[in-house]
Parts: C-alpha cells; structure tokens; sequence
C-alpha cells in the first residue's frame, strides 16, 4: 500500500505543472472553468498512478519479492548473471552435442536413438548404412525407414523396458545384430553391427567340422578293425592302450560332428509327449557300473507318471552327458543324484553330485569348446571337453535353458528346465 501511495504522489508532482499550466489558462474563464480543470487532474493523476502501477511497478515489485532482491539495479545484475548462464550452457550444451556425435560417428557399431514414439533423435553413418539411407531428419519415424516385424518388435520392447532381445536382421547390405536397450528416460538405444563376416566364418568352420568328422569316421572304423586284429599279437597292455587311443579318437570324432551339425540347425527334433521315466532309467542302468566301479553311489528321484514332450534321444544325451561328468570328476564314496520336478510351465531335471566342484574363476568357461578343468585337480578324470558344449547347444534346440551352480571342493548341481509342450526348436542364428 504504501508502495502504491508512493506511485500516486509521484504522478501528482509529475503532473503538477499541467496543473498550474491549465488553471492559467482557464482562470480568466471563471472559477467554474478551474474547478473543472481541477478535478479533470485529480482524474487524469488516478488514470496515470493506476496505470504506472499495474504495468510497470506492481510487476517490477513482484519480481523484487520473489528474487529477494531490493531494487531494479539489481535485478539488472540477476539477469544478466542469468544471461551469462544461459550462453554457458548453450556452449555447453553444443560441446556435448558434438562430442556424442564424434562418439558416434567413431564407433564401429551403429547406433540409433528413439524417442518412446519410435522417433529418430539419432542415427550415425554405420546405423545409416543398415537403414538403407544417406541422412534423416530428426524426428522422422523408425517405422518410415525399417520394416522389418522383428526388428519394430524388439525396439517397441525396449522402450517399454523389457530386457535386450538380440535380433539377427538379413538384408541387401548385410547380415546384420541389432540390440535393443531402454533409456531410463523413455525411448531407446539400438545397437547395430554388422556380423556378415563372422556368420561366413562361422558356417565354414561348421561346415569344416562337420566334413572332417565325417572324413575321419571311415579310417576309424579301418583303424579300430586293425587294432581288435593286433590284440593276440601284441601285449597285452599295448593292446588296451591302442584301443582306449582309437575309441578316444572315435569319440572326438563323433562328439565334434553332433556339435556341429547342432550349430548348423541339421540335428532335427521330434518331440513326442512321453513318461521321462525310462530314459532316467535307462542312463542309471548305463552308468550303473561305472559309478560302483568309481564307489559313486548312484541315486535317481523321478516321478512315476511325469510325461511331457520331448526327443528322446536328445534328452537321452543331455543327461548322460551330466552323470558322466558328475562320476568322472567325483570322488570315492561320493554320490550322484538324478531328479526330474514338476514346474507350472516346465521339467526341472537336476543332476546333483558331490564332487570336486569347479572354482569361481572357471564357472564362466566351462561350456565353452575343449575347456576341461586342470587335471591336476581331478586325476584321472581326461576328457574332451566337448560334453556340457553339446549339452549347452542340446537344451538351447530343445527350448530350455541350463543352469550350473558349483562349489570348489563341495559339489555341483547341473539345472536343465524344459517346457512341457512341445514347441519347434530354435533357429540356427540364436543357437549360441
């Protein structure tokens, strides 16, 4: 209020020698003529005070309130401080842009942003080559550039949070890995590289695999035949140890064919819905005798009326492969346990053992091709280190998923789980 007051007696003085000027003018009329003039200044000083006070000084006032701030020079000082501020983090804001775009444009990969819309906030040359295109215009729609279900599916799952799903893409300019992640703030990071040469490599090698195993079973079969034709003319221990070397060498063989032809998507499936029974019985009864040879105590808990789907003999080899790895790195007097549970959706089988175990270090390696644990460690115990290999890729082509969860010099526990309906075996390029 007082504010105000000070408004209307600034606009009295300012308008005090229209005052004087209009009651000279008006005096030689009549006291009438001033009266009037006097009050048409009164009117005009409220009009004025009113005026300078709504738009220019209650504004000017307000602002002082909220910016604590005591007069107009320094709010002067406020914006242009703010002014400075702002021109720092236009600089700074275009240093980051162009460092994300050399980033970008340095990356071997290609890379693109999108908004939850699907729309491009970035793309640099290598994502460009993928999209068949020279430049975009931001804010242009994924959708307008990439048609591809697979690819528009994956993206549409990351933006509204589901974890990376890696799509293989084939098109005119390569065979393509896209992997899609979301954004904490909404949209999507896409990472796209092309993987025509590793795909190439990949089938020569399967293929090489594949026709050098194939090559090799006949000279076996001959070297076998020759070795079983020695045995009465060699001692005996040659003899046995000729025989281990050429079954070594078979069971390579073999192992590194079924590997391979699962890699290249040749090994076919056929499901049929079953009791899980008799294959559990039948892989204890073949390991039955090696295990009381080894003082291994073999033991088996599977439901009597448990049936799902599932190949035969895919599942046959899974799990012979599990026990016999649970009895060759084991130890007398040890255990191995076989048990198939019910799930909502899925088989659970879990061979169990309490054997040497595998140490942390190695827990990530020990799928990998010819990775065998050092021997120094399990004497004895030489293998070829393709057995969990096939059974990684096996389980994949079944639809399941393997678990392995080891202690050093406790045990470990294999996990396989299984759908229980039959579903078509996964295609070669998300076998991995």
């Amino acid at each position: 209020m007082w504010a105000r007051g000070r408004v209307l007696l600034l606009a009295a003085g300012s308008a005090l020698p229209v005052l004087i000027g209009a009651i000279v003018l008006v005096a030689p009329i009549g006291p009438k003529a001033v009266v009037i003039a006097g009050v048409v200044w009164l009117i005009s000083v409220g009009l004025l005070s009113e005026i300078l006070w709504r738009h220019w000084l209650q504004p000017i006032s307000g602002l002082l309130e909220i910016l604590k701030l005591s007069s107009i020079a320094e709010i002067q000082r406020h914006v242009h401080g703010l002014q400075d501020e702002a021109q720092r983090r236009r600089v700074e804001n275009a240093d980051l842009a162009q460092l994300i775009d050399d980033i970008s444009t340095g990356l071997g990969e290609g890379l693109l942003v999108v908004d939850p819309e699907l729309h491009l906030r970035l793309a640099n040359p290598r994502a460009l080559q993928f999209l068949g295109t020279d430049t975009f215009e931001p804010g242009v729609s994924l959708l307008d550039l990439e048609r591809d279900p697979e690819v528009i599916k994956g993206v549409r799952g990351a933006v509204i949070g589901e974890s990376s799903r890696r799509v293989i893409v084939e098109n005119a300019r390569g065979i393509w890995e896209i992997r899609p992640f979301p954004l904490s703030r909404g949209g999507a990071v896409i990472l796209v590289t092309e993987v025509g040469q590793v795909h190439r490599a990949a089938e020569l090698r399967r293929r090489f695999v594949q026709d050098l195993s194939h090559e090799l079973r006949s000279p076996l079969t001959v070297m076998r035949t020759t070795v079983e034709a020695l045995e009465e003319e060699v001692p005996p221990d040659i003899a046995r140890m000729m025989v281990r070397q050429v079954e070594r060498i078979t069971r390579l063989t073999d192992e590194l064919y079924e590997l391979a032809s699962i890699e290249a998507g040749t090994l076919k499936m056929e499901p049929t819905h079953q009791s899980v029974l008799p294959v559990i019985r039948q892989v204890a009864s073949d390991f039955a005798a090696v295990a009381s040879q080894a003082e291994i105590d073999l033991r088996t808990e599977v439901p009597e009326d448990f049936t799902f789907d599932f190949d035969t003999r895919a599942l046959f080899r899974v799990i012979s492969n599990l026990v016999d790895n649970a009895v060759k790195y084991n130890r007398p007097g040890g255990w191995v346990k076989i048990t198939v549970i019910r799930l909502e959706a899925s088989a659970r089988i879990e061979v169990e053992d309490s054997g040497f175990g595998i140490p942390a270090s190695e827990l990530g390696a020990v799928m990998q091709r010819f990775y065998r644990i050092d021997r120094a460690r399990t004497p004895g115990a030489g293998g070829l280190g393709l057995g969990l290999a096939i059974v990684k890729h096996m389980v994949q082509l079944m639809g399941g998923d393997l678990k392995l969860d080891s202690r050093e010099d406790v045990g470990t526990r294999m996990t396989v789980d299984l759908p229980l309906a039959r579903i078509s075996h996964r295609p070669r390029n998300e076998i991995r």
